[in-house]
């Protein structure tokens, strides 16, 4: 890998960081310059406006998104439901109050229109596989629940994010308990 994609990958990378602990309006170019002690112009070089970097965050956290269901595609859907709780989990351990979807779907309205469509598909992807997941694990006898399967993941997708959240206020315990709570819905 050449020094370019290196410092490309750097921006991006630290560009979602900062989605994560602060929204996409919050973080400003100064603030990557500085943390990777390179110029602006650095920045603008491989994104020339912050549309441009917030689009190229969606994507990347997409494709580890994607990265992760193709390990994942020969485990139960149990192994895979525990796999998102984990992924939540961790972006609770390591301080950040925000996923990368729930950051854009609460600025929605506010994002320009090539992140809404970035964002769109992303959360379209998403929702697809948890559906996907929950029907699996129903069709195999492994969950056990009344509702539709997309019905689930939408419960999901709207719960993880908010407890991510308020997990900041009220804690690890009540995240747990969410999480808790989140198993239970396949097991009823």
């Amino acid at each position: 890998m050449d020094a370019a994609g290196t410092t490309r990958e750097k921006i991006v990378n630290l560009g979602r960081d900062f989605v994560q602990t602060v929204g996409y309006h919050a973080f400003k170019y100064q603030q990557i310059a500085a943390t990777l002690k390179i110029k602006n112009a650095s920045i603008h070089y491989y994104f020339p406006n912050k549309e441009d970097l917030g689009v190229a965050i969606i994507e990347k956290d997409e494709a580890d998104f994607k990265d992760l269901t193709r390990r994942m595609q020969y485990n139960t859907p149990t192994e895979k439901a525990e796999a998102i709780l984990l992924v939540y989990a961790r972006y609770l351990e390591s301080k950040k109050n925000l996923c990368v979807i729930g950051s854009c779907s609460s600025a929605f309205l506010d994002i320009p229109e090539r992140m809404q469509i970035a964002a769109k598909r992303y959360l379209e992807e998403l929702s697809t596989w948890l559906t996907r997941v929950f029907a699996d694990g129903l069709a195999s006898g492994e969950f056990r629940f009344t509702s539709k399967p997309e019905d689930l993941a939408a419960l999901w997708m709207a719960t993880l994010p908010g407890a991510l959240q308020t997990a900041q206020v009220r804690g690890t315990e009540y995240f747990d308990q969410v999480c808790r709570q989140l198993r239970k819905s396949y097991r009823e």
